[in-house]
């Protein structure tokens, strides 16, 4: 059921109200005057964005959202805003600098934001690092919150592009919300705000939207410098990956809870930060800290706020590092792209399953994790890869996988020379052996007409199909290697059409076409190929000799059809001469 926009609209401007009071300082005459801060807001403008929640567009519902977001800005915040997908279809390089930085110009922004049409692609990769180097990241502190309903679509890698923005900038930082996403994709995306610092939040309709980018705003905001205060009252939090190890200087997220529970178990969230080191100014009392290094490192423990004392509380997350990559064989070049990896504990519950602790679409990356052993997969295409892992507190250690793979790279020809086909391809990848019923376990399948598959080294049947025509050609993937392979299909492709009478004007409706093997079996059956319900089928089959049959109204017309390899022709059917 499709929510009332009052109820939407009343939801934004409660959220805009919500901002702009927990924005503003407690005594505005007395309020320090912080160096405004740097932030660039990427927006989805991908075709996806008409998808719909409860019967509103998500961009018609971004827009709404935003526009109550400006109305509680903080001035202390200058904003930009850019836009990806919007303009051309397919194209990667659909990326546009709507507004300037600068204070923010309602009126503007909106004026902007409201003409925007998805219809594009997802260069999520591309916008991000184009939005800060717009801010400028390697010169001055940069933030960029993005708002996207999907992942990457343009052959990039965001986790490799946080980390590389995270080292390479002065104070660079991304927020993400995935907004209306599926659990698969929060992977693919999360890792951008963990790789930099920042904070993932998933939002799946309005309220939550606005939830998300009030939350991420005030994010933004606390991280503006703070004001010198003689005394602070409440909790100086630092970490500390083993007991005699240095401070912690990136990667840490501390949030500070209640200690009450509700009937759940859940406690009220105080206050936030994606800071390393914080002072968190707290009303006197007792509370729960718990700290995150990475994304699956977490620590919680209490402490106790006394009246006009700063408490400074260092924590030992009794945690490493590995750091992981990958080749096609041992001493081969590292993997650049197309590598997964997935980390478990080492037990298994009594179906023999383990718990995914934590996961990767990087081809190298630095897990984070409490120190212990872990099961760590690896996949590369098709190939699989696993190996255990002890992660020692305060530690790095280095783990590098031979895939034991190789590429193959398949093309497909209708006859010997032939040019290479562009589409109307299938191909399964077939393990070689069979089974009692004559079957063989597809490995992978794809539907390009040119494709690189991914696999183990080990032989296989390459079983191609070019409309009604297939063949299985054997196959063999060497470690390290690329096995080129231009299958010939052997196939033709015919467009048929009828007419009444010769010379006459096509039929275009109430038209249907039977192709038949020539010989029927003993008991003189015919054996069908393949049928069309188009007045004006293409019909592509193996080269050969075939039975043509086509029905008009009640009558069916029959004739001898041969077609010979790579051969593309016309036939015209007159019905019944």
């Amino acid at each position: 059921m499709r929510q009332p926009d009052n109820i939407i609209r009343k939801t934004i401007l409660a959220a805009g109200a919500a901002l702009a009071a927990a924005l503003a300082p407690a005594n505005a005459q007395e309020a320090p005057q912080a160096e405004p801060q740097s932030v660039m807001m990427v927006l989805d403008g991908s075709g996806s964005m008409w998808g719909q929640i409860d019967g509103v567009a998500k961009i018609e519902i971004a827009r709404d959202v935003i526009g109550g977001l400006l109305d509680g800005w903080s001035p202390n915040l200058q904003l930009g805003v850019m836009a990806y997908g919007h303009r051309v279809k397919g194209s990667c390089d659909d990326i546009e600098t709507l507004i300037d930085v600068g204070p923010v110009d309602r009126a503007a922004i909106m004026a902007k934001v409201n003409a925007i049409n998805p219809k594009g692609k997802t260069p999520i990769s591309a916008s991000v690092r184009k939005a800060a180097e717009a801010l400028k990241y390697t010169e001055e502190k940069a933030t960029v919150i993005l708002v996207s309903d999907g992942l990457e679509t343009c052959n990039a890698d965001p986790c490799a592009l946080a980390s590389e923005l995270e080292a390479a900038g002065v104070d660079f930082t991304t927020h993400v919300i995935g907004f209306d996403i599926t659990e698969e994709e929060k992977a693919g995306l999360s890792c951008l705000a963990e790789n930099t610092g920042g904070r993932f939040i998933s939002a799946s309709n309005a309220s939550e939207l606005t939830t998300a980018l009030v939350e991420t705003v005030q994010i933004v905001a606390q991280a503006e410098p703070e004001a010198v205060n003689e005394g602070p009252q409440g909790v100086r939090v630092r970490a500390k990956l083993c007991e005699t190890c240095d401070i912690v200087e990136d990667n840490m997220f501390w949030w500070v809870n209640e200690t009450e529970q509700d009937l759940e178990g859940n406690r009220k969230e105080v206050t936030y930060s994606g800071s390393a080191t914080k002072i968190f100014e707290l009303p006197a009392r007792d509370y729960q800290i718990v700290a995150r290094y990475g994304g699956v490192a977490f620590t919680t423990t209490e402490v106790t706020v006394e009246p006009g004392k700063l408490t400074d509380l260092v924590i030992n997350l009794n945690a490493g590092h590995f750091r992981v990559n990958a080749a096609l064989t041992v001493g081969g070049d590292i993997l650049k792209d197309t590598m997964f990896y997935w980390v478990y504990e080492t037990k298994t519950d009594l179906e023999g399953n383990r718990k995914e602790v934590t996961y990767s679409g990087s081809a190298e990356k630095i897990f984070r994790l409490p120190a212990g052993d872990y099961l760590v997969r690896a996949r590369h295409g098709n190939a699989f890869a696993e190996q255990t892992i002890t992660v020692k507190a305060g530690e790095l250690t280095d783990l590098t996988f031979d895939m034991n793979a190789g590429y193959l790279r398949v093309q497909t020809t209708m006859s010997t020379g032939g040019p290479a086909l562009e589409k109307d391809m299938f191909y399964w990848i077939l393990q070689p052996e069979v089974d009692f019923n004559g079957n063989r376990k597809e490995v992978t399948y794809s539907g390009s007409a040119k494709e690189i598959f991914r696999l183990p080294a080990g032989d296989y049947i390459l079983r191609s199909r070019h409309g009604v025509a297939f063949k299985d050609t054997p196959v063999s993937v060497t470690p390290g290697g690329i096995t080129d392979t231009m299958v010939v299909q052997e196939s033709g492709r015919v467009k048929l059409s009828a007419t009444q009478t010769k010379g006459g004007a096509a039929l275009t409706s109430g038209v249907f076409w039977w192709v038949y093997q020539p010989t029927g079996d003993l008991e003189g059956t015919e054996t069908e190929i393949t049928y069309s319900g188009t007045a004006e089928p293409i019909i592509i089959l193996p080269t050969g000799d075939y039975i043509l049959a086509v029905r008009y109204g009640g009558e069916i017309t029959r004739t001898n059809m041969s077609l010979k390899s790579g051969e593309e022709k016309k036939i015209e059917v007159v019905l019944n001469p």
